[in-house]
């Protein structure tokens, strides 16, 4: 007969067998871990460190070098601009492509910057100021054009010498290289009502129902091309440009309204999500009436174009006035104002809000000089 102590012995040792039984069983099911497969220290550090002179400190990833600023994509306060003249240090090891202001293009497996120098291995330091951007696309390397554009349509509400609803269509292309730019814009409206038919007389014609008649009455019809050149000068933020446009509207008695323009203008603000562009120049304007005497003269011309990204997000509010003065008689000037709000849609459709007021001056008499209009528009960009 077997005492206690070793029958409890005997049990611990088959505990101990067992127990190192399925310890070796987990081990041998477990999945082996290679270098590979274990996770990078670095995958979790910014590749960039950028300290100011203010002795700020930014981590981040530089994502372009525009105009004397720096890009900066950063997890904690989001995307962020720096003037490279406030840059004290700089490292990087994420790989750059830059153009320099000479049209140099350098390709960098790492991007330094101590006390306001870019560090070259094989060549002579930069300085920052000769940088001018990062990763460049053909157009910026002085290759062919960078085209947007956008073509849309909208419903209008509209009063002023009409009062209807009705469809507009509106195209714009912009060609830019680094010498020149070439701005194209067309829209057309055309819209109709239900009016009463009415006889010699004035009185209401009645249908075979007893009903008043109606008929489609034309209530809108006018178009306008544009077309402007303009030439940078030795600082690309000026340039000489031409304008020349056709304008007709019918119920506003005007056949054909020409005007040809010279002017100088200015890349005011510059930056990717904000822009503003000025120009002054004279321009010559010949109106041909349907009705009333033909009217042509000199006038000044000022253009106004500005556009901004609102709150951090792809909602762009807009601006553009185009503004002819009248130098023989300013009261038969010329004012357009257009004010917008754009947002993406998908698959590169785009909605927008958009308000104008367009006052005319030199209408032909008995017509409205102030036309006003709230768009809806829906289109397709690029």
């Amino acid at each position: 007969m077997l005492s206690n102590s070793a029958f409890r012995n005997s049990d611990l040792r088959r505990i101990h067998a067992i127990a190192l039984c399925a310890l070796l069983m987990l081990l041998m099911s477990s999945p082996v871990w290679s270098d590979s497969d274990l996770p990078e220290a670095s995958e979790s550090q910014p590749p960039a460190r950028i300290e100011l002179i203010d002795q700020t400190v930014v981590f981040g990833e530089i994502t372009d070098i525009h105009d004397g600023e720096l890009y900066v994509t950063t997890e904690l306060i989001g995307d962020v601009t720096i003037a490279l003249s406030s840059i004290l240090y700089l490292e990087s090891d994420q790989d750059i492509e830059l153009l320099t202001t000479e049209q140099e293009k350098l390709a960098l497996p790492s991007f330094m910057v101590v006390d306001g120098e870019v560090v070259l291995d094989d060549a002579d330091n930069l300085t920052l100021d000769q940088l001018d951007v990062a990763n460049p696309e053909d157009w910026e390397q002085g290759r062919g054009y960078h085209i947007t554009g956008r073509v849309t349509s909208s419903i209008e509400y509209n009063r002023g010498n009409t009062e209807t609803d009705n469809l507009n269509l509106d195209a714009e292309t912009i060609l830019e290289s680094l010498r020149d730019r070439i701005t194209l814009r067309a829209d057309y409206e055309e819209s109709s009502a239900l009016v009463l038919d009415k006889d010699d007389d004035g009185n209401a014609i009645l249908d075979a129902y007893g009903n008043e008649a109606k008929i489609s009455q034309d209530t809108a019809n006018n178009w306008r091309v544009e077309g402007k050149y303009d030439y940078f000068l030795s600082d690309p933020r000026n340039y000489l440009g031409l304008n020349v446009g056709l304008h007709a509207d019918q119920f506003a008695n005007v056949d054909r309204r020409t005007y040809a323009s010279a002017y100088f203008g200015r890349k005011i603000l510059t930056r990717d999500t904000l822009t503003f562009d000025a120009e002054l120049g004279l321009l010559y304007v010949d109106t041909d009436f349907a009705v009333s005497e033909d009217d042509s003269y000199t006038g000044v011309n000022i253009n106004l174009t500005g556009e901004t990204q609102l709150f951090e997000s792809r909602v762009t509010l807009y601006f553009r006035q185009a503004n002819i003065v009248n130098l023989q008689s300013t009261e038969r000037s010329i004012y357009r104002t257009k004010v917008g709000l754009r947002f993406p849609l998908f698959l590169g459709l785009e909605g927008a809000a958009e308000a104008t007021a367009d006052y005319d001056g030199g209408a032909a008499d008995g017509k409205e000089k102030l036309d006003k209009t709230l768009k809806f528009r829906i289109g397709y960009t690029w």
